[in-house]
């Protein structure tokens, strides 16, 4: 294209002098051959210029239009994968979560338990003989009802055991076993006032002592277990 533009150029340039050698020629031989070979040269020049205007590539330049490629799609940064759960540490959480929650449920049966031997302690079988009939229908009343109290102890105890984990076995045991003597204490203090002679009474009344003493003992130590170490008092 560069080329045919010069070449263009160039004979444009020579009908030019051509025409102006032939205004300034002299002799009728000399004009004529000077119109004569300009009027050829601007025929050659318009002639490739309409080659070049039919064929399009007057306007064309050299210059490659380069297409670029579309950019490529920025993929998202996609975030790091969590690290997997520690099985270890949740169990580990579970177990403490687990054992926490028994502590709490066991301490509740405990605390009930200890009012009841707190009370049944208040029973002073001893001094049943100077007393007036009134109160020791009083007192005979109250021991049906700590017997009853006792029992529905050991009945909540019954009931919490399914939720207690097996770490708290020992603590659970030692609950029980206060329970079974409080109640056995209770049974002898309700015994007692249905007895028929001394001899009955004083085999109650002993009894009593001892099933009110097993039962602090055990409610201590279960107590220390699950952090309520005054439970036995």
């Amino acid at each position: 294209m560069k080329n045919d533009l010069l070449l263009l150029t160039l004979l444009y340039a020579v009908s030019c002098c051509a025409f102006i050698g032939a205004i300034n020629s002299r002799g009728p031989a000399r004009v004529a051959l000077s119109y004569f070979f300009a009027i050829l040269t601007l025929c050659a020049a318009v002639f490739h210029t309409s080659q070049l205007l039919a064929g399009g590539d007057l306007f064309k330049t050299d210059t490659a239009v380069v297409v670029a490629p579309p950019p490529e799609p920025v993929k998202p940064v996609e975030p790091p994968a969590p690290p997997p759960p520690d099985t270890a540490a949740l169990n580990a959480s579970k177990n403490e979560a687990a054992i926490a929650e028994g502590k709490i449920e066991l301490k509740g049966v405990l605390e009930g338990a200890r009012r009841v031997a707190r009370s049944l302690a208040s029973l002073n079988l001893g001094a049943v003989a100077d007393i007036s009939d009134e109160e020791y229908e009083g007192l005979q009343n109250r021991s049906v009802g700590y017997l009853s109290e006792a029992r529905k102890a050991k009945d909540k105890l019954t009931a919490a055991a399914a939720k207690l984990p097996p770490q708290l076995k020992d603590a659970q045991d030692q609950v029980a076993k206060g329970i079974e003597a409080l109640v056995t204490a209770a049974y002898n203090a309700e015994r007692f006032f249905k007895s028929e002679n001394d001899t009955e009474e004083k085999q109650h009344a002993a009894a009593f002592r001892r099933g009110t003493q097993d039962a602090n003992a055990a409610f201590r130590k279960a107590g220390e277990m699950v952090g309520a170490s005054d439970a036995g008092d």
